[in-house]
């Protein structure tokens, strides 16, 4: 709009005065516009917060959705410095005993000392090998038998890398299952070949072609040259292969690592020294890593429960301090679903079937709360029970069928299962869950695309065809609320259609906007246009007026 110049008309008329007038009435529209974009940006920024909140809840429900996360367990052992272990979740709750008479080594071995790392030792082949030296009767090597899982090591030595230094990277360069490094023991530099892996299994045995046509005396690369079952030989051996040996519950074991991973089921052990006394390993559930994670759950939770209170609060009629979606159905819809499923109750658990029975309980303003004291003994008593709460489970009606597993699309409920050939033995097993035609491998039944069974896999077996019963699947409180909040959240969801609804409402307030604007400099030239030939009139009028004065003057003046 152009700048109104301070003018008054000839005949005195307050031409700017007025046109400012008109022109303030003439752009009232836009002042509504303004206040309604703003409005609407309030809503979108109000928005953002709760998809943002949706989104940091959906993160915290979804790492209770796998019942990995239930399986949480801790390993203490009476003596932590000669024994550690883990549990991967599968281990069997209890104690054992453990003592660790012998730890795995690697072997090393030793050349002559050099008196330089420079020395040249000869050119030719090094060929290292791996295995297991059988001894005879008194204890001497009688017999070697290579490890089927590791390959030779073959270094070409030649004129440029055949010194002591040389030999030692050109091994290291081959990275390996040896290293090598060269040693000052005071006497001179050795090079000392290591096996990285312990166990007899990884024993050493280096073979030389030595380019000065003797592969078995002690100069050239044959210095280098290591077999027990030879008669001699020039490398010593510094510390020999090893086993671990370790008793479990009275059971002998003998493992060539000191990292033991199939002795107790889902433990993983590391040896660390020989034991004076039996080491006591307790295998429990770790209710703290689990309490922890129902903790966060609830934390999430309660967050965006604050928030979503404070985006639909009422204060009072009319007042400025009730939330900007008060009365927001989509909101209010919202935060009503939430509350009905974290009342839910789960079809497959047995004894804790809804939050309250694990001591997460919901107050009047909508916020759970944690008795940390009822958890842990639920926790104590049957966690798998509290696994079902939140993550994917099932029962059956029939022992030989087993779930399996699911996707994350399977829905919740139950279905039938009925077989027509049984699967097993290189033949796969023929039938339906929920009344559609199975995928099938061996005797694994998977629910297929587009049925509400989709994604569920089920084991099925014994003798008999035809109906084996149903299977009651459930997705869990997290399964199915990550589902819920998937949908609220994706790119065509309610969200996203309430935003780009305001989004265009706005673009479209704005094309307003700039017509009003775009039109206000001509209505501004009208009024001023109009108020112009007003002014001539008047000063016209006025002239007139004033001589008409002048003439009656002199006609009263002349009588």
């Amino acid at each position: 709009m152009a700048s109104i110049v301070s003018s008054t008309g000839a005949s005195g008329l307050p031409i700017d005065s007025l046109v400012t007038a008109q022109m303030q009435i003439e752009q009232q529209p836009l002042t509504a516009i303004k206040t309604k974009i703003s409005s609407y940006n309030t809503k979108l920024s109000a928005y953002s917060t709760l998809k943002s909140g949706l989104s940091t809840f959906q993160t915290a429900v979804d790492k209770l959705a796998t019942a990995a996360k239930f399986n949480a367990q801790t390993v203490t052992a009476s003596d932590s410095n000669t024994i550690s272990a883990t549990a991967d979740g599968t281990g069997v709750k209890g104690n054992y005993s453990v003592s660790v008479t012998q730890l795995a080594t690697s072997q090393k071995l030793a050349s002559a000392a050099y008196s330089s790392a420079t020395d040249i030792i000869g050119t030719g082949k090094l060929t290292i090998s791996f295995g297991t030296y059988t001894a005879a009767d008194g204890g001497t090597p009688a017999s070697f038998t290579a490890n089927a899982s590791k390959s030779d090591i073959e270094i070409d030595i030649t004129s440029s890398n055949n010194t002591l230094a040389g030999i030692r990277d050109a091994i290291n360069a081959k990275n390996a299952s040896v290293t090598a490094s060269i040693v000052n023991d005071g006497s001179g530099n050795r090079l000392v070949i290591t096996s990285k892996d312990t166990g007899e299994v990884n024993s050493l045995k280096i073979s030389v072609a030595d380019n000065d046509g003797n592969n078995t005396d002690s100069t050239g690369l044959s210095a280098l040259a290591y077999d027990p079952l030879a008669t001699s030989n020039s490398m010593t051996q510094l510390v020999a292969a090893k086993n671990a040996l370790l008793t479990v519950d009275g059971l002998s074991i003998s493992k060539s690592s000191n990292t033991v991973s199939d002795v107790i089921q889902g433990v993983t052990l590391t040896l660390k020294g020989v034991t004076s006394t039996a080491n006591a390993l307790s295998v429990d559930t770790d209710t703290t890593t689990i309490e922890s994670s129902v903790k966060s759950f609830v934390d999430a939770y309660n967050s965006l429960n604050t928030s979503m209170r404070n985006l639909t609060k009422f204060v009072s009629a009319g007042s400025s301090a009730n939330g900007v979606l008060l009365g927001d159905s989509t909101a209010r819809n919202m935060m009503v679903k939430l509350k009905s499923m974290l009342s839910a109750s789960s079809p497959t658990a047995t004894t804790y079937k809804t939050l309250s029975d694990i001591g997460v309980s919901m107050g009047s303003d909508g916020s759970l709360s944690l008795d940390s004291t009822k958890l842990q003994k639920a926790i104590t008593n049957n966690v798998s029970d509290v696994a079902k709460l939140f993550s994917p489970s099932a029962t059956t009606t029939d022992s030989q069928v087993t779930f399996m597993g699911s996707k994350a699309d399977t829905q919740s409920g139950t279905y039938a299962v009925n077989i027509t050939q049984l699967g097993g033995n290189g033949i796969n097993a023929i039938g339906t869950i929920n009344g559609v035609t199975a995928n099938t491998t061996g005797s694994v039944l998977t629910g297929a695309g587009g049925n509400a069974s989709y994604g569920l896999q089920i084991s099925v077996t014994g003798t008999a065809t035809g109906s084996r019963g149903t299977i009651t699947f459930s997705k869990g409180l997290a399964g199915e609320l990550s589902s819920v909040l998937g949908e609220w959240l994706k790119s065509d969801g309610p969200l996203t259609t309430k935003t780009d609804g305001l989004n265009s409402s706005i673009k479209d307030l704005n094309k307003k906007a700039d017509d009003i604007n775009a039109k206000l400099p001509s209505i501004e030239a009208r009024y001023r246009a109009q108020y112009a030939k007003l002014d001539a009139l008047l000063s016209s009028l006025q002239t007139t007026s004033t001589n008409l004065t002048s003439q009656l003057a002199a006609i009263s003046a002349n009588s």
